[in-house]
């Protein structure tokens, strides 16, 4: 499930940050920041309406592709792994390779924006 509360929590968290740092004298320019949906099952209706909301909500700002929710990411993560790192059959190579594709996409669309900061065309 989308979790809502925990991303509410670490946006206020942040917020106190960069007040801080501002307070001090800090400089926060950047290019740009995105919030990435995560643990997105994409066939659940009330997931599906949350994440339509945040997208209502932020626009732009979230990034079209979404990390699925996965055994294969799950699996990777309790032996301290990446999936990349993660043997293909140890979690079925139809689950592994969907994984895999969510994370591809949203990488290939971080790296889009990297790009265009860096003013080079992918």
């Amino acid at each position: 499930m989308v979790d809502v509360a925990s991303m509410s929590q670490f946006l206020l968290m942040a917020s106190d940050l960069m007040g801080v740092v501002r307070k001090a004298g800090g400089d926060l320019s950047h290019d740009f920041i995105r919030y990435v949906v995560t643990r997105h099952e994409p066939h659940d209706g009330p997931q599906s309406q949350i994440v339509a909301l945040l997208r209502g909500l932020f626009g732009d700002d979230v990034l079209a592709a979404s990390v699925w929710k996965s055994t294969a990411i799950a699996d990777a993560g309790l032996t301290k792994q990446s999936l990349y790192e993660l043997e293909r059959n140890s979690v079925g190579r139809a689950t592994y390779d969907r994984a895999y594709e969510s994370l591809d996409a949203v990488h290939r669309e971080i790296l889009g924006l990297v790009h265009k900061a860096w003013g080079r065309t992918a």
